[in-house]
């Protein structure tokens, strides 16, 4: 799988960089990877990679701050799509736009939501921040769901948790084919986040 990311994220030997540490990163791990094979893969010496960046925590950084920018704008934009009175469209919406982001960017959403934590309070303030802000924006609308009487209130934490856990594991198992694409998927887990939260 090629490494790729949202559009506006660099060019040239940065871009380059970010790109080579994403797929080392994902096949193999942040600990494992060195700034020497990151240098290898995209053809450089090893000390050119901090006229870039001044280490390889800070390439990390950027690649999780990247993952988190893209999924809380595509957040915003759902939700100012979306009727302000309808959460059942809402919670649809964003777990389509959360199963999307994360399958269009596979290896973005690994590295992401698995070596995060391998950086410093410091590096991940800022997409942390983010993380946080989304999951306002997810959680709202089941809490503004259930206070219209349309999902229950029993379990609704475990079940949004439920929800967004599903959106963080496909990239590890989906692959798209010519009769069920990223599309597909998202509409079939935006429906079943519907029905999950729905009263029994």
């Amino acid at each position: 799988m090629e490494p790729v990311l949202p559009p506006g994220n660099g060019t040239g030997t940065e871009l380059r960089i970010l790109l080579e540490s994403l797929r080392l990163f994902a096949h193999q791990g942040y600990p494992a990877t060195s700034t020497r094979q990151i240098a290898a893969a995209v053809g450089i010496r090893a000390p050119s990679i901090y006229e870039h960046f001044p280490s390889k925590e800070h390439i990390l950084a950027r690649l999780v701050l990247i993952g988190h920018r893209d999924l809380h704008a595509a957040f915003e934009r759902t939700l100012s799509a979306c009727d302000p009175d309808d959460p059942v469209a809402q919670v649809r919406e964003l777990t389509r736009t959360h199963v999307l982001t994360h399958v269009t960017h596979p290896l973005l959403a690994i590295v992401t939501n698995d070596e995060m934590h391998h950086l410093s309070p410091e590096l991940a303030a800022e997409a942390l921040e983010l993380r946080r802000r989304s999951e306002v924006m997810a959680t709202g609308a089941g809490a503004r769901g259930v206070a219209a009487g349309l999902f229950a209130p029993t379990d609704a934490v475990v079940t949004a948790a439920a929800i967004a856990s599903m959106g963080v594991r496909a990239p590890y198992w989906f692959v798209p084919t010519d009769d069920y694409g990223p599309a597909d998927l998202a509409d079939s887990y935006a429906n079943l986040a519907v029905r999950m939260l729905r009263p029994s």
